[in-house]
């Protein structure tokens, strides 16, 4: 069955090596310095099939990777990357996957996917906070958010990089469904989107 060219483009190039193709170094833990923003130090996590900037918070995959780097639509990426790695697609007749039951692996990458969005979000709040709240001078008052980021942003952080690269284990225990760090990020960011729409609420209303 032909395949279409983001199929092809996905299954045969991981990030890692369309990262190192076009010129960035990553180091044998999966960080380099991320080509997003100015970097000093490598703060840009890769896998196989995404990545994450622990400092300017950019994610995606291998093609969304390409697209922000050269300034691309994702189309135009995607034949960039089958170009310059001589990949052979069908891009007239779309693939279709075969109807089937969700495998186990599969399930588990689908809760990964999930796990990491979410932890991206909870992330970028934490780092938006930082920003925001950080005290002025030692009498200033800390806002409790600040205090929250500074507590929890490290611990996001090992939970992101596990998903990333950690063994089968690790990621299985992150990703259960039941994890109560998990549910209590969850809940968080439930929390904080319904006051910022009571918020707006109230300042539609005045």
């Amino acid at each position: 069955m032909a395949q279409s060219l983001f199929e092809v483009v996905k299954q045969s190039v991981t990030t890692i090596a369309a990262a190192e193709h076009y010129g960035i170094e990553v180091n044998r833990s999966g960080m380099a310095k991320c080509p997003f923003h100015s970097d000093q130090s490598p703060s840009l996590k890769l896998n196989n099939e995404y990545y994450y900037c622990f400092g300017c918070g950019a994610t995606g995959d291998v093609i969304d990777f390409v697209a922000r780097l050269f300034q691309l639509s994702n189309k135009d990426a995607a034949e960039k990357i089958a170009a310059d790695f001589g990949l052979q697609y069908d891009n007239h007749v779309p693939y279709v996957l075969p109807k089937r039951t969700a495998t186990a692996a599969q399930i588990q990458k689908q809760r990964e996917r999930y796990t990491f969005g979410v932890l991206v979000r909870y992330h970028r709040q934490l780092q938006e906070w930082l920003e925001m709240y950080s005290p002025e001078s030692p009498e200033q008052e800390i806002d409790p958010r600040y205090v929250e980021a500074i507590h929890q942003k490290d611990y996001v952080e090992y939970l992101m990089d596990t998903i990333l690269s950690g063994d089968p284990e690790e990621k299985t225990s992150i990703c259960a469904e039941r994890n109560p760090d998990i549910r209590k990020i969850v809940h968080r960011l439930s929390q904080l989107s319904n006051e910022n729409k009571q918020l707006k609420d109230e300042s539609l209303s005045r």
